[in-house]
């Protein structure tokens, strides 16, 4: 792999790894936030939110493995 492959390689998973912080983030805070809150409201909330923001995360990692899986695949990868 040339030394621009893995410029731009890195560059992508700098990229998703940023993508997962966000919904990780967010997350957090929305539980948190129904922890304080204590109410079926806001617990529900923090699940709808969750199953989202879960959604995000495995979105973020799919993409990691399909770029990692077409750099083993590529010619010298």
């Amino acid at each position: 792999m040339g030394t621009a492959m893995n410029e731009a390689m890195f560059r992508d998973l700098d990229r998703e790894l940023h993508n997962l912080c966000q919904p990780l983030t967010t997350l957090q805070g929305r539980l948190e936030l129904a922890q304080i809150m204590g109410d079926a409201a806001s617990m529900k909330e923090a699940v709808d939110s969750g199953v989202v923001e879960a959604q995000r995360v495995v979105a973020a990692v799919t993409r990691m493995r399909e770029r990692l899986e077409r750099e083993e695949k590529a010619p010298g990868g």
